[in-house]
């Protein structure tokens, strides 16, 4: 919370309105109590305290002097400029770095895999601002109608076989005043090392994406802040590649390992070639290297699995296997974080509300709250890992949602003036067993 309330406290002033009274803290802060706690509305519970007993626990837990009201708050934060909270969720990282938390996130030469992926957090066919991206669709009738949504460009520290992700800084995709080019995520991508690539560089991380960025620039870019990549290549989009692979002779590692699931032998194959030109007839070409990896049942003619990457590490029979493993580990970001086949289990269906509209103002208040959201997701893995009292008060509850239900009514049982005081009430050292 110290590292939430010393980037809100330089935020830039804000000029003198009817909500002038409450800082940029009071805005901040409190809003982010709604996302901790998991609250469906902003602040409704802690407005109850505060009318009752005069004090409430967003005071005193997280840091603020006054509570806004829900549209005060947004009148504050939709002023913000998203890029100015920004600088918290690396603060909070180095904070957890001090424990000694990151370092079994390190995991190759190393450094930290670090996903990126485009997500939208919010959509609606009416509700809309100068910064909404715009799709055409079609509706029932088949007549055109505009559909209005808000989209980043997230990245998260990842780990094959840890179901745990750590968020970082996101990139807000959004239109700005002047272009007539919609943002996209490619050029976020590039703002986005932009901006954080010094700011990130203690992590010495591996860049993991889709397709999307297979491309020279993109990669380029990276290569040059020193960081090292693992993209996904698909054959349709680099035909000059695919030809150079499909007419070479490829390094292949295979390995055949029994199912007792399936009842039946499964055969592992990796295969790999360095030095490959990215694009076809260039006076100087940006080599890469490719690696692929497919699983297929013994006797059958179609692999269960099969993917295919590039990376700027060079390849060899001893790391392809765990190369392969690694560039799988980039869907943790969508299975764990934001979008695609699991993410609903995060930040959609794990108590988030990611899809639920706190507010989408005229300017940043939808960009903001969806930093607000990110940035407990943060806060809650890091707790997980670094404190016990924490993690001896999560052990109590049989599931998460249960976990986030009682720390939401037990803050509305009493006052509590620090952290340790309301965790240690809630696993029942002043009170009994709950």
């Amino acid at each position: 919370m110290d590292c939430l309330s010393a980037v809100a406290d330089k935020l830039s002033a804000r000029p003198e309105y009817s909500a002038s009274k409450y800082t940029n803290r009071d805005a901040v802060n409190s809003a982010f109590a709604a996302f901790f706690f998991q609250f469906p509305s902003l602040l409704r519970y802690m407005r109850e305290m505060e009318e009752q007993e005069k004090r409430s626990n967003v005071q005193s837990l997280f840091d603020v002097t006054g509570i806004p009201s829900d549209n005060q708050i947004r009148n504050i934060v939709d002023s913000i400029e998203p890029s100015s909270i920004n600088a918290v969720f690396n603060d909070t990282l180095k904070t957890a770095g001090q424990s000694g938390d990151i370092k079994e996130y390190r995991v190759l030469d190393g450094g930290v895999l670090l996903a990126i992926d485009g997500l939208w957090y919010f959509s609606s066919g009416n509700i809309n601002c100068p910064h909404c991206l715009r799709k055409q669709t079609k509706d029932a009738e088949g007549e055109s109608v505009t559909e209005y949504y808000h989209a980043a460009l997230a990245g998260a520290v990842v780990k094959p076989g840890c179901n745990k992700v750590l968020p970082l800084a996101p990139e807000i995709i959004r239109n700005t005043d002047g272009e007539k080019k919609q943002d996209c995520e490619l050029a976020a991508g590039k703002r986005w090392l932009t901006a954080h690539w010094q700011e990130y560089d203690w992590l010495k991380p591996t860049l993991f994406g889709d397709d999307l960025y297979s491309n020279r620039p993109f990669c380029e870019k990276i290569v040059g802040n020193g960081w090292s990549f693992i993209f996904t290549c698909k054959e349709e989009s680099h035909p000059w590649l695919t030809e150079t692979i499909q007419n070479s002779n490829l390094h292949e590692v295979s390995e055949e390992k029994w199912d007792p699931r399936k009842k039946k032998t499964v055969v592992y194959t990796w295969k790999y070639l360095n030095s490959v030109p990215i694009r076809y007839d260039e006076k100087d070409p940006f080599l890469v290297n490719y690696l692929s990896f497919e699983i297929r049942t013994k006797g059958t003619a179609k692999p269960s699995y099969s993917n295919s990457w590039i990376t700027n590490k060079v390849v060899s029979d001893i790391n392809v296997a765990y190369l392969a493993e690694c560039g799988r580990a980039r869907w943790k970001i969508e299975n764990e974080h934001n979008s695609a086949t699991m993410l609903p289990h995060v930040l959609k269906r794990r108590g988030y509300n990611l899809e639920h509209n706190f507010g989408h103002g005229s300017s940043h208040a939808a960009d903001n709250f969806f930093l607000l959201n990110l940035l407990a997701l943060q806060f809650h893995t890091i707790l997980e890992y670094c404190d016990l009292e924490y993690q001896l008060t999560y052990s109590i509850f049989p599931v998460r949602v249960a976990f986030f239900e009682g720390l939401r009514v037990l803050i509305r049982r009493r006052y509590f003036v620090s952290w340790v005081e309301f965790l240690q009430y809630v696993i029942g050292k002043d009170t009994g067993p709950l």
